[in-house]
């Protein structure tokens, strides 16, 4: 697979500010530049002036829900990856609506963070890579 160096980020989209926090945190460390959104209005704005690899997002939030981010984005033609967590009561379902939707991955909240950032990486490879099939918004 052809890669060529990139600075473009990965944002994380969740009205949780611990866990938000955490995943930022967690990427960083392993190298990935990242941004943050609380919801899904600041997100349209992050996106549409930086671009962005790859989405993960929170499935329910207040406001605009993570499914309604993943309609919007895929109709709007965007092609960055996006991973759906949640770690509500119905997650699983709510983790396969996503995916129909158009979600690359799904996670749920109550596994290990570790585990996620496997994920992260199957979608857009290594830190400071980015794949050439996988332009971003």
């Amino acid at each position: 697979m052809d890669r060529s160096i990139s600075t473009v980020p990965i944002l994380v989209i969740d009205d949780d500010q611990d866990y938000r926090i955490l995943l930022r945190h967690q990427l960083e460390a392993a190298g990935y530049q990242v941004l943050e959104s609380a919801d899904g209005n600041t997100a349209y704005a992050v996106i549409g002036e930086q671009g962005v690899q790859l989405v993960i997002l929170d499935i329910v939030m207040p406001r605009i829900e993570g499914l309604e981010i993943i309609r919007s984005l895929r109709r709007q033609g965007c092609r960055s990856k996006i991973l759906a967590v949640s770690g509500a009561g119905k997650a699983d379902q709510y983790l396969k609506v996503a995916v129909r939707l158009g979600a690359d991955a799904r996670f749920e909240k109550a596994r290990p963070v570790r585990d996620l950032l496997v994920a992260v990486e199957r979608l857009i490879g290594l830190p400071g890579t980015l794949s050439a099939e996988s332009p971003p918004c």
